[in-house]
C-alpha cells in the first residue's frame, strides 16, 4: 500500500511539536500596535512619589505594611485605568512578568490590596493610591514577587479591518523578603546535545546545546553562564554563552538553546554546562556555589558512516559475484587482489588518521611562558601593559588573554579577544606588547565579581584561527591587597615594554582586528601532517583500486572474446 502521502501530515506534526518550547535567545513575538495612551506608576508616600525604583520590603511572618502607589496620566484627555495586584513570574525566556487581570494570584499578589480599583484621571494629573500589604503567618522564608499593575484596554482594528483588543500595562515591582533560613542556589537540568556534523568528513561540525536552568533556592538570583564541548581526546570547543541572566524567582526556570562550533566527531563527547549565581542588584552574595552538568553525548561522524556503508554495499556484490563466478577446473590462476573488506578497513584507518590532528590533546601544549608588568604596583583603574617571556609557536599565531580568580567564572574573564599576534609590538625579548583594552575595574564591574581581593591570575593563550585549544600559555600573578590596590612580583627589565619594535598602528585588540600591514598568511587551520596524511591516504587508495580495476578489465575482455 502506498503510504507516501503521509510524509506531510507528518512534517506538520513534527513541526508542531517543537513549536512548543521558547528561549532566552528567542526574538520577541510580535504584537499588535498598542493604543495611543500614556500613563505611568510608581512608589509613593502618602503625598507624593518618591525615589524608589520599586516595592521592597524585610518582613517577619503575620507582618502587616502599609504605603502608597503614584498613578500618572501624562496625556491631555481624561484616562480611566484598572490598579491591581498581581503575581510575578519569569517567562520561559527569561523576562519578568506579571498574572493578567482576571487571573486570580495564589501567591504574593494576594497578600496586597489596593484601596480602590480603578482610578480616573484627569489629563496631565496624578492620584496616590494607598494599599496594605499582610504578610501571612505560614509564609516561607525567602523572597516574593509580586507587581502593582495598572491597565488600560482599548478597542482597534488591524490592517484588514478585524477588531483588535489592546490591552496596555504598565506595572511597579514589589519584592518580599520574608526572614527565615535563606537558601541560594541555581540548577542545570534538561541538558540535551546534538551534533551536527560537517559534509566534509576532515571538517569539525557544530552542537545545539540545550538546557534549563531553575532557581531551586529561596531568593531572588542573577548568573553567569559558560558551555564547553569536549571531545573523548581532550579537545574543547567553547560557544558564545547567553547574555547574564540578570534576575530568577525562586521556583522559576529559563530555557537557553545556542550553537557551539569547531566540534570533531569522536563517536561521543561530553557538554559541560556551568552556572554561577550572582546576588541581583543591592543584594548581598549569600554563599553563592556554582553548578556544573555534564552531559554526555554521541558525536558522529555521520559523512564517514555513509561512506563505510558504501564501501560495506561494494563488498557485498564482489563477494556475491566472487561466489556466482568460481574458477574452472585448469584455468590459469589470476593476480591476488586485496579483498574489499580489507580495503574498506584500511580506507577507514587511513581516515581515522587524517583526522586525529583536529584532536589534540591537552599533553600538545608547549611549556607555559611567564607574563611580566612594566611596574610592580598599581591601581585598578589604571591601563596595562604586558609583555610575554617570548613568541607563539607556528602556526598558532592568535592570542587572547584572560583573567582568573576570585568573583569571576571558572574559564576566566576575558581581557581581550583573540586576536592576530601580528596586531602586537614585538619587545627586544622576542615576546609580545599586550595593552588590555579595559581597565580591571571595569571587566570586574562588567563580570559582576564584586570587590577584587588575593590573587589573581592573568594568562595569555596562543591558538590557532579556527581551534580553541591552548597551544602555550604566559602567565603572571597579580594581589589585590585591597579593592583598588594591587602588586606583583612579576616585573619586565626597565624599559622593555617601550623598547618594542614600532609598528603600524595597533587596532584595538578588544574589537578583533584581524592585522595590520605586518600580518601574517592566512591560516587555513590544517596542519601540514594532516595534507600529508590524506595524500598518503589518496596514495594508499590508488594501490589498492588499481589490481581490482584491471581484473574488472580483463573479465570483460575475457567476456567480449567468448561472444567473438
Amino acid at each position: 500500500m502506498r503510504r507516501w502521502f503521509l510524509l506531510p501530515l507528518l512534517a506538520a506534526a513534527a513541526l508542531v511539536m517543537t513549536a512548543g518550547t521558547a528561549y532566552a535567545d528567542d526574538p520577541p513575538a510580535a504584537q499588535a500596535a498598542p493604543a495611543a495612551q500614556t500613563f505611568g506608576i510608581q512608589p509613593a508616600t502618602a503625598t507624593e512619589p518618591d525615589a524608589r525604583g520599586t516595592f521592597s520590603y524585610a518582613a517577619t511572618p503575620g507582618a502587616l505594611l502599609k504605603d502608597h502607589v503614584a498613578v500618572w496620566n501624562y496625556g491631555e484627555q481624561p484616562l480611566t485605568v484598572r490598579l491591581y495586584p498581581a503575581d510575578a513570574f519569569n517567562t520561559d525566556s527569561g523576562g519578568y512578568d506579571v498574572l493578567p487581570d482576571g487571573k486570580p494570584s495564589t501567591q504574593a499578589g494576594s497578600w496586597i490590596k489596593a484601596a480602590v480599583d480603578s482610578v480616573t484621571l484627569p489629563g496631565r494629573s496624578r492620584q496616590i493610591v494607598p494599599f496594605t500589604l499582610a504578610v501571612p503567618a505560614q509564609a516561607s522564608p525567602g523572597d516574593h514577587a509580586a507587581g502593582i499593575v495598572v491597565a488600560v484596554r482599548a478597542e482597534s482594528k488591524d490592517a484588514k479591518g478585524n477588531a483588535v483588543t489592546v490591552d496596555q500595562r504598565v506595572g511597579s515591582r514589589v519584592n518580599i523578603r520574608v526572614s527565615g533560613d535563606l537558601k541560594a542556589e541555581l540548577k542545570v537540568e534538561n541538558a540535551k546535545a546534538v551534533y551536527h556534523p560537517s559534509a566534509n568528513p576532515l571538517d569539525t561540525g557544530r552542537t545545539t546545546v540545550s538546557y534549563t536552568v531553575r532557581n531551586t533556592g529561596n531568593i531572588r538570583l542573577g548568573g553567569k553562564q559558560a558551555v564547553r564541548i569536549t571531545n573523548v581526546f581532550g579537545s574543547i570547543a567553547t560557544g558564545n554563552a547567553p547574555a547574564d541572566l540578570q534576575e530568577l524567582l525562586p521556583g522559576n526556570a529559563v530555557n537557553y538553546r545556542f550553537d557551539v562550533s569547531g566540534v570533531y566527531p569522536t563517536l561521543w563527547g561530553t557538554a559541560g554546562i556551568t552556572i554561577d549565581p550572582l546576588p541581583v542588584a543591592g543584594d548581598k552574595d549569600p554563599k553563592l556555589v556554582s553548578d556544573v552538568s555534564k552531559h554526555r553525548f554521541a558525536l558522529i561522524p555521520w559523512t564517514t558512516l555513509a561512506a563505510l556503508l558504501l564501501l560495506a554495499l561494494l563488498a557485498g556484490r564482489w563477494w556475491l559475484a566472487r561466489r556466482r563466478r568460481r574458477p574452472l577446473p585448469g584455468a590459469a590462476a589470476k593476480p591476488p587482489v586485496l579483498p574489499v573488506p580489507v580495503a574498506a578497513a584500511a580506507l577507514l584507518a587511513v581516515l581515522v588518521l587524517c583526522q586525529l590532528p583536529y584532536a589534540p590533546g591537552a599533553s600538545a601544549a608547549e611549556p607555559v611562558g611567564t607574563l611580566s608588568f612594566d611596574y610592580p604596583k598599581g591601581h585598578d583603574d589604571d591601563s596595562i601593559d604586558l609583555l610575554s617571556s617570548g613568541p607563539c609557536p607556528d602556526p598558532a599565531n592568535y592570542l587572547a588573554v584572560r583573567i582568573n580568580g576570585a568573583g569571576f567564572p571558572a574559564e576566566g574573564a576575558p581581557l581581550t579577544g583573540t586576536v592576530a599576534a601580528s596586531v602586537y609590538r614585538v619587545a627586544p625579548n622576542g615576546g609580545f606588547v599586550l595593552p588590555l583594552a579595559n581597565t580591571l575595574k571595569v571587566v570586574a564591574t562588567q563580570a559582576g565579581s564584586g570587590p577584587l581581593k588575593g590573587d589573581y591570575t592573568i594568562t595569555a593563550s596562543c591558538r590557532h584561527k579556527v581551534k580553541p585549544v591552548s597551544v602555550k600559555d604566559f602567565t603572571a600573578v597579580l594581589t589585590f591587597t585591597d579593592p583598588t590596590n594591587w602588586t606583583t612580583a612579576a616585573v619586565a627589565p626597565a624599559g622593555m615594554l617601550h623598547q618594542a619594535v614600532a609598528a603600524d598602528p595597533v587596532p584595538n585588540p578588544a574589537a578583533g582586528a584581524a592585522g595590520s600591514a605586518a600580518a601574517p598568511a592566512a591560516d587555513s587551520g590544517v596542519p601540514l601532517y594532516t595534507w600529508i596524511a590524506v595524500t598518503a591516504g589518496l596514495l594508499l587508495a590508488g594501490w589498492l583500486a588499481v589490481p581490482y580495476v584491471r581484473r574488472l578489465r580483463a573479465g570483460r575482455t575475457s567476456v567480449e572474446e567468448a561472444a567473438e
